[in-house]
C-alpha cells in the first residue's frame, strides 16, 4: 500500500500459513535450481519469506517494521523504490502481492530496484486480472470511493515484457482457488444506481471481516452488508456473465 499510515496499521493476523500454503508449496516448486540468493521485497509478516528462509539465503525487504518483526531471515526495512543493497546482489528477485498496492510512481521505482538488485531472474505474484473496482466502497467521513484492500491496478501476464523489456518471460500460471469477479459495465451501473453499502455482496465478504481504514483520511471502519433489490438483480446477471478465475497469476522471468 502506497499509504505509509494505512500500511502500519494492516491486521497481519490475516495472512496466516494455513491460507497460503498451496501458493508456497508452488513457489518453491517453481524456484529454478540455480537459485542460492533471494531478496524478497514487500515481504510482510513473513508468511512466504520464512519458508524460502529453511531452503535458500533469504533477504527480507519491507517498509512497516511491525511486520519485520515476525520474519525470520535476514531483513531490512526500507521502501521497496530505494532499497540500500549491492546491484546484482541476489540470484532471484521475489515479489508477492506486492505492485497492486502501488501508485504509478512507487511501482516504476520498485521495478527499477528489482532490475537492478536480480543477477538473472524476477519472480512476480500479483492478483490474476482482477477488477480493482470490484471490492469498492466509499468512506463514510470523506466519501473517498477506493479498493478495500488498496489494490490500485490489475495485471495480465500480457503486461510483462512491457514491464520487463530487459527480461524474457519464462512461464506464467494462474492459479489458486477461483474467485468471480465483477463486469466492469453492470458494476458501474450498480455504482451509479445503488448505495455503497450494497456494492460489495453479501457472500464474497464475511461481515467479521468487513473491516478496512480509509487510505484519505485514514479513517477505520466497518461496512456491513446492506441489501438492495437492484443490487441483488445486478448480482445474478454478474454470475452468469462472468466466469470465476484462479486468483493468483505467477510470472517467472530471466534476464536476457
Amino acid at each position: 500500500m502506497d499509504n505509509k499510515a494505512v500500511y502500519d496499521k494492516f491486521d497481519w493476523s490475516k495472512i496466516n500459513h494455513d491460507f497460503l500454503k498451496g501458493k508456497i508449496d508452488k513457489i518453491i516448486e517453481w524456484i529454478p535450481e540455480d537459485v542460492q540468493k533471494i531478496v524478497d521485497i514487500g515481504c510482510g509478516n513473513g508468511v512466504i519469506t520464512n519458508i524460502l528462509g529453511s531452503h535458500y539465503d533469504v533477504t527480507a525487504v519491507d517498509r512497516s517494521e511491525q511486520a519485520l518483526e515476525s520474519v525470520e531471515t535476514k531483513k531490512l526495512s526500507a521502501s521497496a523504490d530505494s532499497i540500500p543493497l549491492p546491484d546484482k546482489s541476489f540470484d532471484m528477485v521475489f515479489s508477492s502481492e506486492l505492485l497492486e498496492h502501488l501508485n504509478d510512481n512507487l511501482m516504476k521505482g520498485t521495478i527499477t530496484e528489482m532490475k537492478r538488485l536480480s543477477r538473472k531472474y524476477v519472480f512476480i505474484t500479483v492478483p490474476n486480472d482482477e477488477n480493482p473496482d470490484k471490492l469498492s466502497i466509499r468512506c463514510p467521513e470523506c466519501k473517498y470511493v477506493y479498493n478495500s484492500p488498496n489494490h490500485l491496478r490489475r495485471f495480465k501476464a500480457s503486461n510483462f515484457p512491457s514491464l520487463f523489456p530487459e527480461y524474457k518471460i519464462l512461464k506464467t500460471l494462474a492459479f489458486g482457488s477461483k474467485v468471480r469477479y465483477y463486469n466492469p459495465t453492470i458494476l458501474k451501473i450498480k455504482k451509479n444506481l445503488t448505495p455503497a453499502s450494497s456494492w460489495i455482496p453479501k457472500y464474497w465478504i464475511e461481515e467479521s471481516k468487513r473491516n478496512t481504514i480509509c487510505p484519505n483520511c485514514e479513517s477505520e471502519f466497518n461496512y456491513p452488508y446492506e441489501f438492495n433489490p437492484i443490487a441483488t438483480g445486478l448480482d445474478i446477471i454478474n454470475v452468469i456473465l462472468s466466469p470465476k478465475k484462479p486468483c493468483w497469476l505467477f510470472v517467472l522471468m530471466e534476464k536476457k
